[in-house]
């Protein structure tokens, strides 16, 4: 990549950290909007807006900047369904689980997500038998098991998704009970979360300026 231009993001990110610190959120944005004009679709300056849009209080607008991001990531995103079956053939199960996991997470709606599942359930019996879970869980561990580390992922609507069926099934199953109910949690957390994981982010560009 070129040396200006990672010289030039680096200056950026750290100016937008110097503004967002001082809430200066239209300085920030319009740092952002300026070097979008010269990197259409640049992603470090679609991010700043996003975080500065949620801080602001104006979440609609977040979304609005993320959602556009997602569809771009959508569309990419099949790379990692090729990860996880270049995992699986190497015997990487834990790798090949992770990487099925965020194809699935990041394309709930699309058929191609029922394709990853189907490969992430099958699976769940090979990570049971390595010996990472106690030998005594219910008949239904393995669905369980797969809400559990989207939770763990922060994947929480195919979480919710998942639960939602095992209560289907079973609506008197107490530990999906349980967990559904600290999903729900979590999603009603809502901007939030959001905000909490722009601030992450934000955070991380002042480990970039020292760089």
């Amino acid at each position: 990549m070129d040396r200006t231009y990672l010289e030039d993001r680096k200056s950026f990110l750290s100016d937008i950290r110097a503004k967002a610190d001082e809430e200066l959120y239209d300085d920030a944005i319009a740092l952002a909007e300026e070097r979008l004009n010269r990197f259409p679709g640049d992603m470090d300056a679609c991010l700043a807006i996003a975080s500065c849009r949620a801080r602001m209080g104006k979440p609609a607008e977040a979304e609005e900047i993320l959602e556009q991001w997602l569809d771009i990531v959508r569309g990419q995103s099949r790379v990692y369904e090729v990860l996880g079956d270049a995992y699986n053939r190497e015997g990487m199960i834990k790798e090949a689980t992770d990487a099925y996991m965020k194809f699935v997470a990041l394309n709930t709606d699309l058929p191609a997500s029922g394709r990853a599942s189907e490969k992430i359930a099958s699976l769940q019996g090979i990570i049971i038998e390595d010996g990472d879970e106690p030998a005594d869980m219910p008949a239904n561990f393995d669905t369980i098991t797969l809400a559990r580390l989207y939770i763990k992922q922060g994947y929480f609507k195919t979480a919710n998704d998942v639960l939602g069926r095992i209560l289907e099934n079973d609506p008197e199953n107490v530990e999906a009970g349980k967990y559904a109910k600290h999903v729900k949690y979590l999603m009603e957390k809502g901007w939030e979360l959001v905000i909490n994981e722009l601030e992450r982010w934000l955070n991380g560009l002042r480990e970039k300026r020292g760089q």
